[in-house]
């Protein structure tokens, strides 16, 4: 019986289970104490008000277990318990079930604080001993329903225990859901936050070259400018649609994620957008020119346009050429195009490191040239990666200092990778370095790997 039990999962607040079965034992219960009671009251010729206790102690108990509100289970467990007890004597034990029904109920009730509990279990003792010593009744009695009370109330706070146990569970599990909500939409936020950043600030930095493109009469190159801006904006639009997805449920997102169309045709680097379409082509990426996603440089703050200095008027580079977004030679082309000029040292295919690890090189990189750009516009970059048998180091340096999200947002996806990787930014003399310091154990392992 779930009487005994004290582990049920089915169990409801008041100290009823949902169980079928359950059900069924404790009306048998009840028929079968109902069943002695009239069979003993008869042989005995029971006083009236014994009758009428036993009645309404059976009453209570069939209320228990069909009642529907919280109020109305602990109402009728003090009732069992109060006349219970009172007729114990009279019926020779046999009312000392309701009781401990009574007892369980009252002490597994988490609406009922413990100490009610215990001292509705003490007073029945008090009662019943009251009762027994009236009655003349053997002290063996007394020892024996006191010992059938106190497995009542054994039963009873077990249960509770047992159901405090699982209202733990059951918040630690979604304090734990909420801080995963919490952990996913965090790295959301910081990848809208690079996308918007670099779709916008290189944005910017491509309508000013047109601008002054426009103003040197290279017509050609403007128009190549212009080109890549649009691509720049309609990449951004897509990359900025999967970041969104990133905070819905999963149903939402298998129907969101669904890929755009792919557009009839490829438009001409070197051709002028056409203004009646541009609306429409800006909202699906065309795949076919989009440069790969290696080369943005996202995570800086939106360049402001008044404060950059005049981008380079070179042709624009070709960017077919761009290798896996994991290597900082696509990078580097990337920030070179923007008009950026940067020095490098050392190994850019990062080929000593696993994929996770590239990633965050790379993003650690994107964030300071980025930053590069908004703070020292035209001013030279220096990439150093190196290798020097305890870990790999990459530093980026240029002059001035940044600041904003992207920083917390590359501190944020270093910490993730865990086993001492640490990243710095900080100002030395007059430049401003952001330094990413690796643990040599992964390089090693994925040497190994390798080999």
């Amino acid at each position: 019986m779930t009487l005994l039990s004290g582990q049920d999962p089915t169990d409801l607040p008041g100290g009823r289970s949902r169980s079928a079965t359950a059900w069924g034992l404790n009306a048998l219960g009840i028929v079968i104490v109902g069943f002695w009671f009239v069979k003993n009251g008869l042989e005995l010729q029971l006083p009236v008000w014994v009758w009428v206790l036993g009645a309404v102690a059976l009453a209570a108990w069939a209320l228990r277990e069909f009642g529907r509100t919280p109020q109305l289970l602990v109402v009728a467990g003090v009732v069992m318990i109060v006349a219970g007890s009172l007729t114990v004597v009279a019926t020779d034990s046999l009312m000392i079930v309701p009781v401990i029904v009574g007892i369980v109920l009252l002490g597994a009730n988490l609406r009922v604080p413990v100490w009610v509990a215990a001292v509705t279990a003490v007073g029945a003792v008090v009662v019943i001993a009251v009762c027994a010593t009236i009655e003349h009744a053997s002290i063996q009695f007394v020892l024996g329903t006191s010992g059938g009370l106190l497995l009542g109330v054994l039963i009873g706070f077990s249960r509770r225990q047992f159901r405090v146990a699982a209202q733990r569970a059951r918040q630690a599990e979604r304090d734990q859901q909420r801080a995963q909500l919490l952990a996913d939409r965090s790295r959301a936020s910081r990848d809208i936050h690079d996308v918007l950043a670099h779709s916008l600030g290189g944005l910017v930095l491509q309508l000013d070259a047109v601008e002054a493109l426009l103003e040197a009469g290279r017509v050609d190159d403007a128009t190549k400018r212009a080109g890549e801006a649009r691509t720049l904006a309609a990449d951004g639009l897509a990359e900025a649609r999967r970041a969104v997805h990133a905070l819905r449920d999963d149903a939402d997102a298998e129907t969101d994620a669904t890929p755009d169309a792919e557009p009839d045709a490829t438009p001409d680097a070197a051709a002028v957008p056409d203004p009646t379409t541009t609306a429409d082509r800006a909202t699906t990426p065309d795949r076919t020119t989009a440069p790969d996603q290696a080369t943005r440089t996202t995570g800086a703050d939106v360049p402001d346009a008044s404060r950059a200095s005049r981008p380079s008027t070179d042709p624009v580079p070709d960017r077919t050429d761009r290798t896996d977004r994991t290597d900082l030679t696509a990078l580097v082309a990337a920030h070179r195009s923007f008009g950026g000029t940067i020095v490098v040292q050392g190994d850019a295919t990062l080929a000593a490191l696993d994929e996770a690890h590239r990633a965050a090189v790379v993003q650690v990189a994107r964030e300071a040239l980025s930053n590069a750009r908004r703070h020292a516009p035209g001013r030279p970059v220096s990439l150093s990666v190196v290798r020097d048998g305890d870990a790999v180091d990459v530093v980026v340096a240029n002059p001035l200092t940044g600041g904003g999200q992207g920083l917390l947002g590359m501190r944020e996806r270093v910490e993730e990778l865990g086993s001492g990787a640490t990243v710095e930014a900080e100002r030395s003399d007059d430049e401003f370095v952001v330094a990413l310091h690796l643990p040599v154990d992964r390089v090693a392992e994925h040497e190994a790997d390798a080999s």
